[in-house]
């Protein structure tokens, strides 16, 4: 082969293996390593906040493809509204991420920048018909490690009370009205988290007063 010939051969498998390479996430290096989550309880529906960290472990560019997996059911439907943003460490957005669907997935892409890591928020207003909820947790075993920290919030206001929830939850100071929190390290879960509520005590006794 001519020198010059097989030097555009090189060249051209080296730009298709890149593209291959920044264009999918075969061979992407992203970790994902800590969460943060609000749900707020607001009549017939749940308000989601998540903060989640997602690390590029090599000091080259790429891009990244994401999914966001709702908790879907006859008693629970598909989200009303729903945002993807890019968010500095204190949780202010920066900038407003793309979402399409997907094969009926709601997907987007992430770009980062060699060695580079990002905050990414996701925010979502669900409708509910029962008086219960789940938060899907255990798409972090997909990554194949644990999360290194976790930060799990519900927020009931003053017209709620926990019913249940099957992962033991703390009371929290943060904020009006009844909260409930758990966190967890080197977080590998082996379950979804769900949980109730039921009205608060003495707005069920002021109900049932003449």
């Amino acid at each position: 082969m001519h020198p010059i010939k097989a030097l555009d051969v090189i060249l051209a498998s080296f730009f298709v293996l890149f593209a291959v390479y920044a264009g999918t996430n075969v061979f992407s290096p992203v970790r994902f390593d800590r969460e943060k989550i609000d749900v707020f309880i607001t009549g017939g529906q749940i308000h989601v906040r998540g903060f989640y960290h997602y690390r590029n472990r090599l000091p080259l560019p790429l891009t990244f493809s994401l999914g966001l997996p709702f908790p879907v059911d006859s008693m629970h439907a598909a989200p009303s509204t729903y945002s993807v943003s890019e968010v500095s460490p204190d949780g202010s957005a920066i900038r407003e991420i793309a979402t399409r669907k997907y094969h009926r997935n709601v997907v987007f892409r992430l770009f980062f920048w060699p060695s580079g890591e990002k905050w990414i928020g996701v925010d979502y207003r669900q409708q509910v018909a029962a008086p219960n909820a789940r938060y899907i947790l255990l798409t972090t075993r997909k990554w194949k490690r644990p999360l290194e920290w976790g930060e799990y919030a519900l927020h009931l206001g003053n017209a709620y009370e926990l019913g249940v929830s099957n992962y033991n939850l703390q009371k929290s100071t943060d904020g009006p009205g009844m909260s409930y929190c758990f966190i967890k390290q080197n977080f590998l879960p082996a379950e979804d988290w769900v949980f109730s509520w039921k009205p608060a005590a003495s707005l069920a006794a002021s109900r049932r007063d003449p």
